[in-house]
Parts: C-alpha cells; structure tokens; sequence
C-alpha cells in the first residue's frame, strides 16, 4: 500500500471529518477547527491528511512552519477510531517531518498531553518539562534523516547541542511550571516524569541553564 499527504482547505476538512463515526474523535476534530479558526489563516496553511491508494482518510495534522522557515510546530494529530494501531499517524509525521526537511525546517517542536506521551515517547522524542498549562514540551533539532533519524540524534548528541541557541527560549517556556500544578495534576505528572524517565530533561535543562548564566557572572 502507497500512502501520500494531501493539505485540507477549511471546506474540505469539514467535509473529511464528517465521515468520522466515532464521537471523541469527532469532537476533537471539531475542537481542531476551532482552534485553527482562532489563531490561522486557512488560506495560509491547513490540515494535512495521510491517504491510502484509494483516497481514504487515516490520520490528520494541524502542523506549520513559523515564517523565518525554521521551526515546524506540530498542534493536532488525531486518527479515527477505526483506523488506529495500525502505524499510520506515525506514517503521517515521517512524512511530514521530510517535507519539513525539504522546505529548510531546522528544529520541531510541539506540546503533548499526558495520554499521547506513549506515541511519541516510542518515536524518541524527549522532553525539557511542562508549558504553563501543563503538556509537556519538545523542542529539538530536526535530524537529517527525518523521524527516523529521532532516536539516534538524542543518543549521539549532547544535551547542549540538542538546546542550541534555543536554550533561553525553551527554558521560558518551562521554568516553574511544576509548581503551578493542582493535587490532582501533580499526581499524574509524577506518574508521567517516571513513566519517561531519562526522556524527560527538566533537570539537565535547568543545570545547563544555571552554569551558562554563572559563566556570566
């Protein structure tokens, strides 16, 4: 089977997800148009859909490249019921990661909740803590190989390269959050930071952070 991206306009996304017959999916895909509604301009950029040979729908993203041409931000990634476990919204980012690639994107970064940290943990992505509503950010360099390349670039890199320039940026996004947590919060963030072990980096990210900043003293 032979799969490829197609980009959704406002009108055809509409139409796409109607024929989604599980309801949380649904309802997440109307909160997506929303969201997108909100903060995007459909004319600029959409929804990508990953399709089968025969025009199906499997998995769709809400992703984007800032307009400097170096960040891809992935948003919404989101497969129907039915068509779950069955590789395809990885298929989808791999896709779109080399696309990314081909366009000049140098890093990627996206925020993800609690219940998807198992997929894209399983990719290798890692994580430097939480924002301020409390998903956990990634925001890493784009290997050259693409998704593939994921794991292997956070194996053979150093915690410093893997920063970069970004490190001042990321740390803003990061610092003090945990505090900021509710009982019940803390509870799975506990859960969530053992679960992922030394793919979540809020320590290392604050030790660099700190030395970098005495360095200058």
């Amino acid at each position: 089977m032979e799969y490829h991206l197609r980009n959704l306009d406002r009108k055809s996304y509409i139409a796409s997800i109607a024929l989604i017959d599980d309801p949380k999916t649904l309802r997440f895909a109307d909160q997506s148009l929303a969201w997108w509604d909100r903060h995007f301009s459909w004319k600029a950029q959409g929804c990508t859909v990953l399709c089968d040979n025969k025009g199906n729908h499997l998995s769709y993203l809400f992703s984007k490249i800032d307009r400097y041409g170096e960040y891809i931000t992935l948003y919404n990634l989101f497969t129907p019921a039915l068509q779950r476990r069955k590789g395809y919204a990885k298929h989808l980012l791999s896709l779109i990661m080399a696309d990314a690639l081909k366009r000049h994107a140098r890093r990627i970064t996206f925020s993800s909740v609690s219940e998807s940290l198992n997929f894209y943990s399983a990719l290798g992505f890692i994580y430097w803590g939480i924002n301020d509503i409390g998903d956990y950010y990634c925001n890493l360099p784009l290997p050259n190989e693409g998704l593939e390349g994921m794991e292997s670039m956070i194996q053979e890199r150093s915690t410093e390269s893997l920063l970069g320039k970004n490190i001042e940026k990321i740390y803003a996004k990061v610092h003090g959050n945990e505090s900021n947590l509710t009982l019940s919060q803390t509870v799975t963030y506990n859960q969530d930071i053992e679960k992922l072990g030394k793919q979540y980096l809020s320590d290392e990210l604050q030790e660099i952070h700190t030395a970098q900043e005495e360095s200058l003293l």
